[in-house]
């Protein structure tokens, strides 16, 4: 049942059902309608068709089946919660028998807050080509752990603007727990992100703050990426500070074939193909494979061709597949490397250091430093070189010397989103 917050002369909305026992309750001032606990899909499906532009829809207590996958349309809605307790609100998708998604949007100016979803059988929430989108205070999860049966994608905003997902909780996503994918403008903060195979992915997006966030027990804790065979053909200028990234040594789980299940499990960062990415402030430790991994994706389809990986190799001559400009400085590492897995074992050896770099430089940019860790640098071996040659421990050095040198800040320039 679908109810109208009323005004004070108690009248009731001529297009809401009734039944929303809550509306005089403080937590529902400002909602336009009230989803009344106990209702089922169709009744939450009609309150999305619906709702206006700049409608806010609230959710009282309680746990809600739902069977099917939701859609919204509308411009600046608002889907909210409990503000002070988001698993009072519980979507529930474990009975869902019709579409794979939980929450799809094609609307700007969306936000939904305070409430959870659990055990959507394919992605979570999906906001495609949206400007201004915001998810805050939610839990994404899934009753069972480390499972391909899980959805790949929990938080999922996609060829988007002015995103900003704050103060979440995501578990169990057999691809990425928050995922920005194509889009520009972002910021990823305060959130508690576990139990994924990637923690948070930036793909293909420009102008990413990634900040104050709690990574751990995930298969890789932060990636950031440049994929060829999309849309969006590049990706520049990600910050990731102030992030805790611990312990990031789960067996990966996802899906054979995809991208993310060549990832090696115990990776703390990795950073493929993208440009002009700094790493700072952050606390990296207890990974066991690495602390920060940087590639370029020539690389990468080498790793994925030695996995066993079919049809690796990039056919997309638009992406440029060569990592630039990395800086990571200023951070604490602590007890990475110190059992790597299998596959890196077996090219690099037992233990490794802090950071690792193929070595790989654009054509075009053969004198130019393309990582730079600093005036006081961590750990590095560098494994490869411009000619592509890899894994050759004659070729492999680990002298930070070259390394001392400082880049600019790619966010000198750039707008952020605005708080809420």
């Amino acid at each position: 049942m679908v109810a109208a917050c009323g005004d004070d002369s108690g009248e009731k909305d001529d297009n809401a059902d009734a039944g929303g026992g809550d509306a005089g309750n403080p937590r529902f001032e400002g909602c336009d309608q009230i989803i009344a606990s106990g209702s089922d899909t169709e009744a939450i499906q009609t309150a999305l068709i619906e709702a206006k532009t700049g409608n806010v829809l609230c959710f009282e207590d309680g746990t809600y089946a739902i069977k099917s996958e939701l859609s919204l349309t509308v411009n600046d809605v608002t889907v909210r919660g409990n503000p002070a307790d988001r698993e009072a609100v519980l979507l529930d998708y474990s009975e869902q028998n019709q579409g794979k998604d939980g929450l799809n949007v094609n609307g700007s100016g969306f936000t939904i807050e305070h409430l959870s979803l659990k055990n959507t059988h394919g992605n979570s929430i999906v906001v495609k080509g949206a400007d201004r989108v915001t998810f805050r205070n939610m839990k994404v999860s899934w009753d069972q752990s480390s499972s391909m049966d899980n959805g790949a994608y929990a938080v999922y905003p996609l060829s988007s603007s002015n995103v900003l997902v704050e103060d979440c909780e995501v578990v169990g996503a057999r691809d990425a727990g928050i995922y920005v994918g194509q889009s520009k403008n972002i910021i990823v903060r305060n959130n508690v992100v576990h139990g994924n195979v990637a923690g948070i992915e930036i793909e293909n997006s420009d102008d990413a703050l990634v900040t104050g966030n709690h990574v751990y027990d995930n298969t890789s804790g932060i990636l950031v990426f440049v994929l060829p065979n999309l849309e969006k053909k590049d990706g520049s200028g990600a910050i990731i500070e102030d992030n805790i990234i611990e312990h990031n040594n789960l067996k990966n789980f996802g899906e054979p074939g995809t991208t993310v299940s060549y990832v090696p499990a115990g990776t703390g960062m990795l950073i493929l193909a993208a440009d002009v990415t700094e790493i700072r402030n952050n606390q990296i430790r207890d990974n066991v494979t690495t602390g920060v991994l940087a590639l370029s994706y020539q690389t990468f389809t080498t790793i994925c061709a030695v996995s066993g990986g079919q049809n690796c190799a990039s056919n997309d001559p638009s992406t440029n597949q060569d990592l630039t400009k990395l800086y990571i400085h200023d951070n604490t590492f602590a007890n990475n490397g110190q059992m790597p897995d299998g596959l890196v074992a077996t090219l690099l050896g037992p233990m490794v250091e802090n950071v690792l770099w193929d070595g790989r430089k654009p054509a075009n940019a053969l004198s130019e430093n393309q990582l730079c860790l600093g005036e006081d640098p961590t750990t590095v071996r560098v494994f490869g070189n411009q000619t592509g040659i890899i894994f050759d421990q004659s070729m492999q050095s680990t002298d930070s010397t070259p390394f001392i040198c400082t880049f600019p800040s790619p966010f000198s320039d750039i707008d952020l989103p605005q708080e809420g």
